[in-house]
């Protein structure tokens, strides 16, 4: 068993699609034979994996007829079901590759609150010494979210050099996901940042995962705000680690957003980017003033809410010019009644946006 010291290891984090590992909800043995080879070639390349698998709840749905329901209930049971045999599956693979692992559940809250995340760096760190690959998946069991915006945070959390969102897709395309007998064109580069491309990315494309693009582009967010260069490739190349470390051709790079002072706390990045927007507010003058100063913004400086939302839910801040000027967690709902100078969001709530809105080739 491999136990020589990787201490000075590049730190990736990789994360894997449900789709790329699960099949017709059984681990699919040759998609993990892939992903487990691509793995340890970035080991002997000297990098210091972190791994963040899904599938989960796709095993675990298959181990009684009632977790088929989609209740945050069976969800979540079906989660804790489904965990035990996915782990121990990898656990296996790699280990007949020498390579040791450890299994981690955790939520985003566990490393954006300041004293559990200052508990959580001392174990991880002792196993990147070590040698001992983490296995990370979200824990479902107390609500579920999704393992690509857990794996950017995490990637922020420890100043990774690379987060790969590894999926069923060779990156995004300019028409969405490619389509048969379609001519959709990859695009190798969000060369204008994330927003530029989100309006072509789609949802999941089955049921067997909680993910899809609009959720890795919103780890794409994350992830690049917190300075990590980030890369969706496909699960199926085992090239695609090398490449993406390297900086060589491969799948829709993301790179880091170029900050003149210090980003924003990963507290305030998850609350911003946790999911894709759910609507919009439009401000006059005077609300996109309070964005760029990173004052509150108030209700009589929003001009039309457009969307069906709730308090806490992601939403975009728009200017008159239709540009999205900042993004966040709004703490009323959209048909609320409120005074015309309550807070609609406070600076902790939302991440100032100023990327254009182009696609790059």
């Amino acid at each position: 068993m491999r136990q020589e010291d990787n201490s000075s290891g590049k730190i990736v984090v990789i994360k894997v699609g449900t789709s790329s590992l699960v099949t017709g909800g059984r681990l699919d043995l040759e998609k993990v034979g892939t992903f487990c080879t691509t793995v340890l070639a970035g080991i002997e390349s000297g990098m210091a994996p972190i791994l963040v698998t899904s599938g989960a709840i796709a095993m675990g749905r298959t181990r009684h007829h009632a977790l088929s329901a989609t209740t945050p209930a069976a969800s979540q049971a079906a989660a804790a079901l489904g965990q035990g045999f996915l782990y121990s599956a990898l656990r296996s693979h790699f280990a007949e590759l020498g390579v040791e692992t450890a299994q981690l559940l955790l939520t985003p809250s566990d490393l954006t609150d300041p004293e559990r995340g200052d508990e959580i760096r001392p174990a991880l760190e002792l196993m990147h010494t070590l040698s001992v690959v983490p296995i990370v998946n979200e824990n479902d069991v107390l609500g579920v979210r999704n393992n690509d915006v857990l794996a950017a945070v995490l990637s922020g959390y420890l100043r990774a050099d690379l987060l790969l969102l590894l999926t069923d897709v060779a990156g995004l395309y300019d028409q969405g996901r490619p389509l048969p007998g379609g001519q959709p064109r990859r695009i190798p580069e969000a060369v204008d940042g994330v927003a530029a491309i989100e309006a072509v990315a789609s949802g999941p494309a089955g049921g067997s995962g909680t993910g899809g693009m609009l959720a890795k582009l919103s780890a794409c967010w994350i992830a690049t705000h917190a300075g990590v260069r980030t890369v969706i490739a496909h699960a199926a190349d085992p090239s695609a680690l090398l490449a993406a470390y390297r900086g060589d051709p491969v799948g829709t790079v993301f790179p880091p957003r170029p900050l003149s002072v210090d980003p924003p706390d990963l507290g305030r990045l998850w609350r911003a980017f946790r999911t894709p927007p759910r609507g919009t507010v439009v401000c006059g003058p005077l609300g996109v003033e309070a964005v760029e100063r990173g004052r509150p913004v108030r209700r009589d400086c929003v001009t039309d809410i457009r969307g069906s939302f709730e308090a806490g839910d992601v939403v975009d801040i728009v200017g008159p010019d239709a540009r999205v000027v900042a993004r966040g967690g709004i703490r009323q709902a959209a048909n609320s009644s409120s005074a015309p100078r309550s807070v609609l969001f406070n600076p902790s709530d939302y991440v100032q946006l100023l990327e254009s809105s182009h696609v790059g080739d």
